[in-house]
């Protein structure tokens, strides 16, 4: 019986170390057209979460472009995505015919596993009908990181570009 019980130990303790050892995770090296199209990808989710949230002013999408921890430092304040939705609200009460339109320049990225920044110019022009009635320009960095395989931005940084008064 003694035996049989050995036996059965050996093989019990056997087993568990043949089965129980996880494989090392390996990393693996994303390829330079694998990083090129993260960072498009990204660099997509900064020009549609400020058509959809700063143009459009929806509310119900704040999620799918940022994270939970989301911050954005814009000229010493801070905005959560309870400051969002506050912004959002009182554009929605305000219903004016003011349009914001959003351009683009990307200037520097960098992409390091599941982080990207970029780094852009962000011009936005306000249109009443047909005319122009106002422009700013912000340069802006934002970081991302990917949540459950989806790019989320987790912060923006924003300052005002004053005219250059040489």
């Amino acid at each position: 019986m003694k035996k049989i019980i050995i036996l059965l130990s050996l093989c019990f303790a056997y087993a568990c170390e043949t089965t129980v050892k996880p494989e090392p995770t390996k990393n693996i090296e994303l390829t330079e057209s694998q990083k090129q199209a993260d960072i498009d990808s990204v660099k997509s989710l900064v020009s549609d979460s400020f058509q959809d949230i700063f143009s459009d002013f929806d509310s119900t999408i704040v999620s799918k472009y940022y994270t939970t921890d989301f911050v954005l430092l814009e000229n010493g304040v801070l905005w959560t995505n309870d400051s969002i939705y506050s912004y959002i609200r009182r554009k929605q009460a305000n219903k004016s015919a003011v349009k914001r339109l959003n351009r683009f320049e990307y200037v520097k990225s960098e992409h390091s596993e599941n982080m990207i920044w970029v780094a852009y110019d962000n011009y936005a022009y306000f249109v009443k009908e047909k005319d122009t009635i106002g422009k700013a320009h912000w340069l802006e960095s934002a970081i991302a990181k990917k949540e459950n395989n989806t790019w989320k931005i987790q912060q923006l940084h924003s300052t005002v570009v004053r005219k250059n008064k040489h």
